[in-house]
């Protein structure tokens, strides 16, 4: 059976239309979206490690830490000539709690002097020559025992470094994770996607740094207002005198008979 010529012309009108529709659909379906750009930001970490006070107060208290130790090692030097027994006698004082019992303090100062004259007798003998067997023997006894002590302090001046060095990894690793931690906070804070060392970037970019730091370092303590002072020359106005309210007479009890 035929269909009528309007029928058919409103068929392909509506099929043009669906296909234009799903086409039309397709299209923006199969259409890429451009990805969101990324929130990113940057530090510079030198900066960060030489304004962090936490950082720059604990490096200061290892470095005094070391000095001290070079002072001790200094100490030492008065007991260079002591046989084994007396130099670690000497040591076990000197490391002993302070203050250090009067007895103590005594015994060091006997084994300081017994050292001092070895050094002495020593110098002698390194000067004169030729020497004797009887000198020799003596000669060579004292500098085996100098060597022997300069190599127990150079191990100790060792341990002392490495001890340091322990301490100064511990501490800053401590801090720096501190650091990381303020950095990942207020990254989410902002909405920044990333933050990276300064070091490694070449372009674009939030500098954030201070920011950071201003997290780190606690606020500086403020001094109380001073009381304002009167300008030179002039004195300052006498406070003024509280006025007084009349006295009130107390009410007298009525007299018999009224």
């Amino acid at each position: 059976m035929t269909l009528p010529q309007r029928t058919v012309t409103l068929a392909i009108a509506i099929s043009i239309l669906l296909a234009t529709g799903l086409a039309a659909t397709w299209g923006q379906e199969a259409e890429p979206q451009p990805p969101a750009a990324a929130k990113v930001a940057f530090v510079d970490m030198l900066t960060i490690s030489s304004e962090y006070q936490a950082l720059q107060e604990k490096s200061a208290e290892l470095e005094a830490w070391l000095a001290g130790q070079g002072d001790y090692l200094q100490s030492l030097e008065d007991f260079i000539f002591l046989a084994e027994d007396n130099f670690n006698e000497a040591l076990e004082i000197v490391n002993m709690t302070k203050p250090i019992p009067d007895e103590k303090v005594k015994r060091l100062d006997e084994l300081a002097a017994f050292s001092a004259q070895k050094e002495k007798r020593f110098r002698e003998l390194e000067s004169k020559s030729p020497r004797t067997t009887e000198e020799k023997d003596e000669f060579s006894t004292l500098r085996e025992g100098l060597i022997a002590r300069q190599q127990q302090l150079l191990r100790l001046e060792t341990t002392i470094n490495q001890q340091h060095q322990e301490r100064v990894k511990t501490a800053r690793k401590e801090l720096m994770d501190k650091v990381e931690e303020v950095i990942a906070q207020y990254a989410q804070e902002n909405g920044y996607d990333m933050v990276l060392d300064q070091a490694f970037v070449l372009y674009g970019g939030e500098d954030i740094t201070w920011a950071i730091i201003d997290r780190l370092n606690p606020p500086a303590a403020t001094a109380p207002e001073e009381e304002a002072q009167p300008p030179a020359g002039e004195e300052a106005a006498p406070p003024a005198e509280e006025e007084t309210a009349p006295a009130t007479e107390e009410p007298q009890p009525p007299e018999e008979g009224e």
